[in-house]
């Protein structure tokens, strides 16, 4: 039997904050409280002398890990035939290093292809690398009859959500298909995760761009404006509505579609909703057309808005009508790979490296500003996401029971974000320079500490596949 105690720390969950120990044995949450030695709970020269290890939290807070809904690892762009600069050990090292715990990432099914197929080659890119504890959405490309009959198999086999693209190329799925999904979703427990933009408009706005010569990067913001996010929100929420369905909005970044979310709760729907911390942080004067082919580094879809929509992102956060932060890191080399679009935005590889710095950065523009409390911070890093997608009581909380995946963090230590020190293979961070807390002394995986001042000591292949449940409405936060 293996003991760990985490002693004299601040315990932060969901809905609590105060001093407390936590006691582990054999991965999961034993006990936790106010000083357990003097409670009875544990005698601590026994306790060491057996061999239990004791982490000194004092100065600390202690925490669920990170549970990050949102990654891209090992993830093809066939059209530009490259993959994503992380794969799922240097992916998940690096998410570890920031608190993260656990991931859902992406199985994508190929045209012709069965959901079966594509689940079963994920299975095996994932599992021989990942070091942390993992699962995945299914990104449904080809909606047939078939493909609609598979659905209720993955919910049985514990992947009970679904990516829906409303816009990308040979990804999209045009509203009968995702009405089909949402309602075979909605009759067997599953839930559709929708990137929300309007396809007709995102293709005529590009289209005259380049046919007018705005071919640079600094483009792909005017490409793609707030309300074509807005109005495919609105729609996917009133298509969802139909079918009885419930609803993730993935990477919400605009007031106007944070407002329809907002809209739909109130009126006692389904709907809930993620934002990132490129959203909450950055703001559309990273494409400056004065800056270059560097702006590609910012090149992500949905595109920064102003801080009007930054602003209320934080406001919808802390009002609980956007109930998670997750990632979507979809980590890019600036060399070689978002170089591709040098000559056309539109060949210029979508996404951002975020997994190993989402937790600093939200804590650190929430928590330390006061837009979030500690509290809520855990809400919408931790206990939300496992909620949301299945993995809750088993992840996300520090309930008794619970895996004993925790992070214990100095809330005063602050860092420079520089991407030499960071572990992901991508060669920038879009917050280079930036100061932040929140990054943690330990980073606990079922009771192992995987991450121990900064050194990772969890060894390849070692996370195992989260166990999630079926998706009811009434489980959504």
């Amino acid at each position: 039997m293996s003991e760990l105690l985490i002693a004299g720390g601040t315990v932060v969950t969901g809905d609590h904050m105060g001093p407390g120990d936590v006691l582990v044995r054999d991965g999961r949450i034993a006990a936790v409280g106010p000083d357990l030695q003097a409670n009875g709970v544990l005698d601590r020269d026994a306790f060491e002398h057996q061999g239990g290890r004791i982490l000194d939290a004092s100065g600390h807070w202690v925490m669920p890990g990170g549970i990050d809904t949102h990654t891209h690892l090992a993830h093809p762009i066939d059209r530009l035939g490259i993959t994503t600069a992380d794969d799922f050990f240097s992916g998940t090292v690096a998410g570890a290093c920031g608190g993260v715990t656990t991931i859902v990432d992406f199985s994508l099914q190929r045209r012709g292809e069965s959901l079966i197929e594509a689940r079963d080659r994920r299975l095996g890119e994932i599992e021989p690398d990942a070091v942390i504890d993992y699962s995945f959405h299914t990104i449904v490309t080809d909606v047939r009859g078939d493909v609609l009959a598979e659905i209720p198999v993955l919910i049985e086999d514990g992947l009970p959500s679904f990516k829906v693209y409303m816009t990308y190329g040979d990804k999209i799925v045009h509203d009968g298909g995702l009405l089909g999904i949402l309602e075979v979703t909605a009759a067997h427990g599953g839930l559709v995760y929708v990137h929300c933009e309007n396809d007709c408009a995102v293709t005529h706005l590009i289209e005259k761009h380049l046919e007018t010569g705005r071919t640079g990067p600094a483009f792909h913001k005017s490409s793609r404006p707030p309300v074509v996010e807005a109005e495919a929100t609105h729609r996917a929420i009133m298509l969802a509505g139909v079918a009885k369905a419930p609803l993730c909005i993935a990477h919400v970044t605009s007031a106007g579609a944070a407002r329809h979310v907002a809209e739909a709760r109130e009126r006692g729907e389904a709907v809930v909703a993620e934002t990132c911390p490129q959203y909450l942080v950055l703001d559309d004067s990273v494409y400056d057309p004065d800056g270059g082919f560097e702006v590609a580094k910012f090149v992500c879809s949905p595109p920064m808005r102003s801080a009007l929509h930054r602003d209320a992102l934080w406001d919808a956060l802390a009002a609980g009508s956007v109930q998670q932060v997750s990632s979507d890191h979809a980590p890019f080399h600036f060399r070689n790979q978002k170089t591709t679009g040098r000559d056309n935005f539109t060949r210029i590889p979508n996404g951002l490296p975020g997994i190993e710095t989402r937790l600093p950065l939200v804590f650190t523009g929430g928590v330390t500003t006061g837009r979030l409390t500690p509290q809520q911070f855990v809400q919408v890093t931790a206990t939300n996401p496992a909620r949301i997608f299945g993995l809750h009581p088993r992840k996300g909380t520090l309930d008794v029971g619970a895996d004993a995946d925790v992070i214990v963090v100095d809330p005063d230590a602050e860092v420079e974000i520089d991407a030499a020190g960071l572990h992901s293979r991508v060669d920038y961070s879009p917050y280079q320079g930036m100061k932040v807390r929140g990054f943690p002394t330990w980073t606990l995986s079922r009771g192992e500490v995987i991450v121990d001042r900064g050194e990772v000591t969890a060894p390849r292949g070692r996370g195992r596949r989260a166990e999630r449940g079926p998706i009811t409405s009434e489980a959504l936060p």
